[in-house]
C-alpha cells in the first residue's frame, strides 16, 4: 500500500481508518449485543431499587432481580429473604418474624 500524502490533523485518510462503529448498532452482526444492552437496563433499574431499599432500612437478599422484588413484594421479610408468599399469609409471616426477633 502506497502511503498517501498526509496533510497532518486535516488528513482525511488518517480520519477516516480511526472510524469504528459500536456492536449495538448492528445488532445482526453481533448477536449478544441486544441481549446486553436490554440486561444493563434492567441491572440500572435494580441498583437503583436496591438503593432505595436500602435507604429505608431493608436489606435485599440480592441485587439481581431488586426492581422486580421492590415493585411485587408486600413485607420485609419477602425482600430479605429473596421469595414471594402468597398474600393471605404474608402478613402472618411477617408478624411472627417479629415476634421472634423480639426473643
Amino acid at each position: 500500500m502506497k502511503p498517501h500524502d498526509c496533510k497532518g490533523e486535516n488528513c482525511f485518510g488518517c480520519k477516516i481508518k480511526s472510524v469504528s462503529f459500536a456492536a449495538s448498532a448492528m445488532p445482526t452482526r453481533h448477536a449478544g449485543a441486544s441481549q446486553t444492552k436490554t440486561a444493563e437496563k434492567q441491572l440500572v433499574k435494580d441498583r437503583e431499587a436496591f438503593k432505595s431499599m436500602r435507604e429505608q432500612g431493608i436489606q435485599p437478599a440480592s441485587l439481581k432481580g431488586a426492581a422486580d422484588m421492590q415493585d411485587r413484594a408486600t413485607t420485609k421479610h419477602e425482600i430479605e429473604t429473596g421469595r414471594l408468599i402468597p398474600k393471605k399469609i404474608a402478613n402472618k409471616v411477617e408478624s411472627t418474624v417479629k415476634e421472634l426477633a423480639k426473643k
